[in-house]
Parts: C-alpha cells; sequence; structure tokens
C-alpha cells in the first residue's frame, strides 16, 4: 500500500475500534467475545478504511473523546526483546507510562508468553484485581 506522500519520513498508524458492553466482555467466563472483537477490527483494517481514515483526518472538525477508549497496542511481536545495542539483549521491555492503553510485551526469555500492561483508574484498582482473581479461578473448578 502507498498511501504516504512521497519523501514521507515517519510513523504513520490508523486506529481500528471496536465497541463493547463490560458485562459482554466478561459474560460466559472466557476472553472469546473480547478476541473475536479486535480480530474483526484488524481485519477491517484495508486500503479502503485507511483512505477513509484519512479523509476524515482531513476535518479538522472532527473530535475524538479519548477519555472513553481504550488503546490496545502488540509489542509482543516486534523483536524488541533482542535488540542489542553493545551492552547486551535488555532485561524488561515496555513505555515508560502507560495512560489509555493495554499494552501486549513479550516475557523475556518465553517466546510463547506475553506480558499484559494495563492502565487501570486508580478508583477501581481493588474491584479489577477482585474480577482477575476471579477470572483466574474460572479454569481450576474444573
Amino acid at each position: 500500500m502507498k498511501l504516504l506522500p512521497k519523501g514521507y519520513y515517519g510513523n504513520g498508524f490508523v486506529l481500528a475500534g471496536v465497541e463493547s458492553m463490560v458485562k459482554d466482555l466478561v459474560a460466559a467466563n472466557n476472553l472469546d467475545h473480547g478476541v473475536k472483537l479486535v480480530q474483526k477490527a484488524k481485519a477491517s483494517v484495508d486500503e479502503e478504511y485507511i483512505k477513509s481514515t484519512i479523509d476524515v483526518l482531513k476535518d479538522k472538525k472532527v473530535i475524538h473523546d479519548g477519555s472513553i477508549s481504550l488503546y490496545v497496542t502488540q509489542w509482543n511481536r516486534l523483536g524488541l526483546e533482542d535488540v542489542d545495542f553493545g551492552e547486551g539483549k535488555p532485561l524488561h521491555v515496555g513505555p515508560l507510562s502507560v495512560q489509555i492503553y493495554c499494552v501486549l510485551l513479550p516475557v523475556i526469555g518465553d517466546s510463547n508468553a506475553v506480558r499484559v500492561l494495563l492502565s487501570v483508574p486508580k478508583n477501581i484498582v481493588e474491584k479489577f484485581q477482585h474480577y482477575m482473581i476471579e477470572i483466574e479461578s474460572w479454569g481450576k473448578d474444573v
């Protein structure tokens, strides 16, 4: 796809979004619904989608409210854990801060594992921990 102007240098990306009710994400005690939503969003990003996004961005009147969004980004397959600037491979890979992102990070030494870095508002941390412990026990009841 050649959508960026000739001579462009830098990064270009578009966001693909999905919407879901929290109750639908946690229903049926699995992550299947959320995974399918993300897969569908990723599959929708084609040349036409990118052109349409660029057209929307040209309209300066469009305002995106990021406060109600969660951005999921996958870093675990970028190969950052193998980068060596002369002092050896990194012990940790990850961003300095996360505010509205869910970042999938590599686990150094285990290519089949993934670390999830998720920003959670301070006022719901305890409730989030409760639900994560509950989810962890789902497979143990069998």
